[in-house]
């Protein structure tokens, strides 16, 4: 696993192609609504329970991701 860069800066300083966590998600809400579609999206598959998808976005609430 390589994980996305925090900024656009340090994804230009180490020639990274992927967008940046900062450019994906300008704002923590933003962020949150991201994980919250893509678990319920898994969950309306059958391929999460509801649990599953209420700890995911809870771990997402209280991550620095868009702050």
């Amino acid at each position: 696993m390589i994980p996305f860069a925090k900024t656009k800066a340090e994804r230009t300083a180490n020639d990274d192609p992927r967008p940046s966590l900062e450019e994906r998600y300008p704002t923590h809400e933003a962020y949150v609504n991201a994980v919250r579609a893509a678990a319920n999206d898994l969950k309306a598959q059958r391929l999460l329970l509801d649990e599953d998808v209420q700890a995911y976005v809870q771990r997402a609430q209280v991550s620095q991701v868009g702050r």
